[in-house]
C-alpha cells in the first residue's frame, strides 16, 4: 500500500467518542494513508472499538502500549509511522471528509513542510461552538515571523491556538521525528511548537474548517497537586526567550518576556479561582518566579508596571484581589 501519510490517533478513554472520530478517518477521500490508533492502556471500551476498526480496514493498526500519556502515545505511533507526512487527530474529536486530500493538495502543490488548517470548537453533542475568532489569517503561505509572533500571545486566542496545537496540521515526517514530544508533561503541544517552527522552512494555512475539535465538560476542580503541573506552561516561555535571543530578533524577544511575566500572573489567577488552590501553597512559587523574572527581564515595562510587578512579587494574593476585580 503507497501511504502518503501516517495519521496517528492517540486512545485513552474516550468510547463515548471514538467511533465518530474513526468513522470520520475512515471515510477520507484521499486513499494513501494509514491509520496508527494507539491504546494508551484504556480501561474502558476503546481499545476494543479500535480493534474492530484494525479488523475492519486494512489501513488501520492497532498498537497497545501501556499508559504513559498522551506524549507517550503520540511518540509510539510517530515511531511507527511510514508516511511522507504526519498528522494526529485526538480520539474524542473528528475531521471532515476531504481533510486530508486538502492538506496533502497544499503540501504538495507548494512543497510546504507543514500545513496548518483552521478548526472549530464543538460541544460534547456535536454543535458547533459560537464565539469571537478574531481576523484570520489570509489563505497561503506563512512566513516565520507571523508564525513566531503567534506565540507570544496570552489567553484564549483562536488563531495561537491554530498554530501552538498538534492535532490541525500535516507535517513533514523526517522533521517531525527529530521532535518527539516530552513524556510526563503537560502543554506537551506548547514545548514542540516553536523548535518545529524553527525547522519548518515553509508553512502554509488553509482557512477552511476541516477539523472538529471537541470541549468536553470534565470537571474544573482537580487536587493542588495536578493543577500545579500547569505551571511547566511557564518553562515554555523560558525555553522561547532563549531560543529567540539566537534569532536576532530583539521586538519579538521582548514580547516573549512579556508573555512570561503575564503568565505567570494569569495562572495565579487560574490557581486560585479556577481550581482553588490555597494561597498559602502559592506564595512562595509565584513570588519567587516573580522576583527571578523582575531581575532577568524588568526593563521590558515601563516604571508603573514594574512596580505593579513588585506588589506581586511581595503579596500575589494583594496584587489578585487589586488587579483582578
Amino acid at each position: 500500500m503507497d501511504v502518503r501519510i501516517s495519521v496517528i490517533i492517540p486512545i485513552y478513554n474516550v468510547e463515548r467518542y471514538i467511533r465518530e472520530c474513526l468513522q470520520s478517518v475512515a471515510r477520507q477521500s484521499f486513499s494513501a494513508y494509514e491509520v496508527l490508533m494507539v491504546d494508551d492502556g484504556s480501561t474502558d471500551r476503546s481499545g476494543r472499538i479500535a480493534q474492530e476498526y484494525a479488523d475492519r480496514y486494512s489501513r488501520f493498526r492497532l498498537i497497545h502500549k501501556e499508559n504513559g500519556g498522551l506524549s507517550s502515545a503520540r511518540n509510539a505511533g510517530l515511531e511507527q509511522a511510514k508516511g511522507m507526512y504526519v498528522c494526529f487527530v485526538d480520539a474524542d474529536d473528528y475531521i471532515t471528509e476531504d481533510y486530508l486530500c486538502r492538506l496533502y493538495e497544499k503540501a504538495e502543490e507548494t512543497n510546504a513542510d507543514m500545513v496548518i488548517a483552521d478548526y472549530r470548537e464543538v460541544e460534547e453533542q456535536g454543535n458547533i461552538i459560537v464565539k469571537e475568532l478574531g481576523q484570520p489569517p489570509r489563505q497561503g503561505c506563512m512566513n516565520r515571523r507571523q508564525l513566531l509572533w503567534a506565540l507570544t500571545s496570552v489567553g484564549e486566542c483562536h488563531y495561537a491556538t491554530t498554530v501552538v496545537v498538534a492535532w490541525n496540521k500535516l507535517i513533514r515526517r523526517e522533521i517531525m521525528c527529530r521532535h518527539f514530544f516530552p513524556e510526563g508533561r503537560l502543554h506537551e503541544d506548547e514545548f514542540v511548537i516553536m523548535p518545529l517552527l524553527l525547522e519548518c522552512g515553509h508553512v502554509e494555512w488553509i482557512d477552511e474548517v476541516v477539523y472538529l475539535y471537541r470541549q468536553r465538560q470534565g470537571s474544573i476542580m482537580q487536587s493542588a497537586e495536578i493543577a500545579m503541573r500547569h505551571l511547566e506552561v511557564l518553562q515554555v516561555y523560558q525555553n522561547r526567550i532563549a531560543l529567540c535571543r539566537k534569532l536576532q530578533e530583539p521586538e519579538l524577544l521582548r514580547a516573549f518576556k512579556r508573555a512570561y511575566f503575564w503568565n505567570i500572573e494569569i495562572w495565579y489567577y487560574l490557581m486560585r479561582i479556577r481550581y482553588g488552590v490555597e494561597s498559602s501553597r502559592l506564595y512562595g512559587v509565584f513570588s519567587r518566579r516573580m522576583w527571578g523574572a523582575l531581575l532577568r527581564y524588568h526593563h521590558v515595562f515601563g516604571r508603573r508596571k514594574t512596580m505593579e510587578y513588585v506588589i506581586f512579587a511581595i503579596s500575589p494574593e494583594y496584587y489578585l484581589n487589586q488587579y483582578f476585580k
